[in-house]
């Protein structure tokens, strides 16, 4: 059985060929460096990937937070992850880099970006500057 997959692992984005056997052994074709053979060979035996997807917080001026796993996830589990987060609901403030999900299946979820309380809805608002 052979699939065609386009290699990620470096900017050339090599046309692999990748055959596994009827005794799991697995070849990869026209890769041009090793990284390319590496990214095959997971890709037929276990393909991961990374996920970035956005959680609800319920505030009117940042109705979403963005957030990321911190290393790949196995493919199998991606759906699972996406029904937990658009099911939860992220508490504003938030912080780039603060955890969301500590242990999803040995994966983090981790917040993309910074957003502030939902209570600075004046902030930028005609009237809201401070007269001195």
């Amino acid at each position: 059985m052979s699939q065609q997959v386009v290699c990620i692992a470096c900017p050339v984005g090599c046309r692999l060929t990748v055959m596994k056997g009827p005794d799991a052994a697995v070849s990869v074709e026209g890769n041009r460096c090793p990284r390319g053979e590496t990214y095959g060979r997971e890709e037929a035996l276990s393909p991961r990937r990374i996920v970035s997807a956005v959680v609800p917080t319920g505030s009117p001026d940042f109705p979403v937070a963005p957030v990321r796993t911190d290393q790949p996830l196995p493919r199998t589990l991606v759906t699972e992850l996406l029904r937990t987060l658009y099911a939860a609901r992220a508490p504003l403030p938030v912080r780039q880099g603060d955890v969301m999900i500590e242990a999803f299946h040995g994966v983090r979820v981790v917040f993309t970006r910074t957003l502030p309380p939902d209570d600075v809805s004046s902030v930028g608002e005609p009237g809201s500057e401070t007269k001195g």
